[in-house]
């Protein structure tokens, strides 16, 4: 086993969110739902549309026999050894969907990484039974934990995260342009077609001519391996044609491009949305693996 998968090994035993499964013990009497105002005893104001936003300022712990208000909650860490924030949703049915992104710099063993996750579960009085996968050197992994929420803190099988205002925890996930993040271009268009590219067999390469509407994106799925290198070019009659990429686990790793040449950090679907920028766009792109 190579050196820095070895320690790698080691070191996310002890780091990485989300490695065994914790079942819930017994049967628990049904709680009151508290906006984290309510649970402070604040009088709560109207919602304004989308899920209010958690900062480590103004939220105060839930009470022990509250479940979590939904909204949008978010939460960092900055150790010795690991730096991350984790984003979470609980929506009105207690699910829980969220992301997290991570460094691990392990001075005393001379090995730095990062990692990122998607996340998934239920959430009942406080606990969330939480499906992890990670994205981490080239690995993905696929894991179980059941984590402690409340709006102030979270604690997961093996690190306590104190609440940040979301609008900090998006800097982690922000693209080359510092302004946005795949999330923002995924909710934009009105619309988004779908194809997943499949190469012929023995080919390393592909190419798609279609053409895209005006306010919609296209997007095409390629899948591919953690340190293979993904060469894209896209040419347009009327010259407004570009695209975007994103990682598996939701990086922004292009913006509004023609040309590009990336090392893939992750293994996994990476996905390229093309668009125009002014009008309907026709296009020809080409896509190879090496």
């Amino acid at each position: 086993m190579p050196l820095t998968t070895a320690i790698a090994a080691s070191t996310l035993a002890g780091l990485c969110l989300g490695l065994t499964l914790v079942s819930c013990q017994g049967d628990q009497p049904e709680a009151d739902i508290l906006s984290p105002s309510e649970a402070s005893g604040e009088e709560a104001s109207e919602p304004s549309g989308s899920p209010p936003a958690a900062t480590g300022s103004d939220l105060p712990a839930a009470a022990a026999d509250a479940a979590i208000a939904p909204g949008r909650y978010c939460y960092s860490i900055d150790s010795e050894t690991l730096s991350g924030v984790v984003r979470l949703t609980v929506a009105e049915g207690q699910e829980v969907s969220g992301d997290g992104s991570f460094t691990i710099h392990n001075e005393e063993a001379s090995y730095y990484s990062s990692y990122i996750q998607q996340l998934e579960g239920s959430l009942y009085q406080g606990e969330i039974s939480t499906n992890i996968r990670t994205w981490i050197e080239y690995d993905v992994q696929d894991s179980q934990e059941v984590w402690q929420i409340s709006p102030e803190s979270l604690q997961t099988e093996g690190e306590d995260l104190s609440a940040i205002p979301c609008e900090v925890a998006k800097e982690r996930w922000l693209g080359p342009d510092g302004l946005l993040e795949a999330a923002d271009l995924l909710e934009a268009p009105t619309a988004i077609n779908t194809q997943r590219v499949e190469f012929e067999p023995g080919a390393f390469s592909a190419t798609v001519e279609n053409a895209v509407v005006r306010g919609e994106r296209d997007r095409y799925l390629v899948n591919a391996q953690g340190g293979q290198n993904m060469i894209l070019s896209i040419t347009s009659l009327e010259d407004n044609a570009v695209f975007d990429v994103i990682s598996p686990g939701g990086l922004l790793l292009e913006r509004e491009t023609t040309q590009s040449d990336l090392i893939l950090p992750y293994t996994g679907d990476y996905q390229i949305l093309v668009g125009g920028t002014r009008g309907n766009a026709s296009y020809t792109l080409d896509i190879e693996i090496e």
